[in-house]
């Protein structure tokens, strides 16, 4: 008999939702106090994005809506945050754009392959750009947060940018990676009449 998990892990997704906009509403107030708000808050994000991933498949707990909510929460919560990081002058607009434009093709690319009855496999280079996405935003907060108590370390105030352009350039080798892979299915569906016509 299956052990139910102490929490839903779609509710812990859930709760992760208006952690972001406060991380947001926090830095963007530019004070030392704000910079370590909205730090603490973008770890605790980070921390109950692992935590939903590993009670539901501790707990056998997976499920088909856990499937599509944990990765639109990822997208919505981290992209929030790079949107707030242009807010403050950290991320340039077309760091943001590329963002977008990546994570809006493949869900694009998604929903292609499910009317054509295709699952769109999660590629290695998906899982790297979530991976240095999720590092790269408590990198850049906490470098917020230690810069004003640190003065003497010029790195801390050069390092935010430097994070965002490391994050934007593997956020566009994904798209790149998932084009390319995905190219066949996008070609078949370009001139093909809807299914039962």
């Amino acid at each position: 008999m299956k052990v139910p998990p102490p929490i839903s892990p779609n509710l812990i997704t859930a709760l992760r939702l208006p952690l972001a906009p406060l991380a947001v509403a926090f830095a963007v107030q530019e004070t030392t106090w704000g910079y370590v708000a909205a730090a603490a808050v973008v770890v605790l994000l980070e921390l109950t994005d692992l935590a939903d991933g590993w009670m539901a498949r501790r707990y056998g707990h997976v499920t088909d809506f856990g499937k599509l909510f944990d990765p639109f929460s990822d997208a919505f919560c981290r992209f929030t945050l790079f949107l707030g990081l242009f807010a403050i002058g950290v991320a340039d607009l077309w760091m943001i754009m590329v963002i977008f434009y990546r994570d809006s093709s493949i869900s694009f690319f998604r929903t292609v392959a499910a009317v054509r009855n295709v699952v769109l496999a999660a590629r290695q280079s998906g899982k790297i750009k979530a991976l240095v996405q999720g590092i790269g935003t408590v990198l850049i907060f906490l470098s917020l947060a230690l810069g004003p108590a640190l003065p003497a370390v010029p790195l801390l105030k050069d390092l935010p940018w430097w994070t965002m352009l490391i994050v934007t350039w593997v956020t566009a080798a994904s798209f790149l990676d998932y084009f390319h892979a995905n190219l066949p299915l996008l070609r078949a569906a370009w001139d093909a009449p809807p299914e039962g016509d």
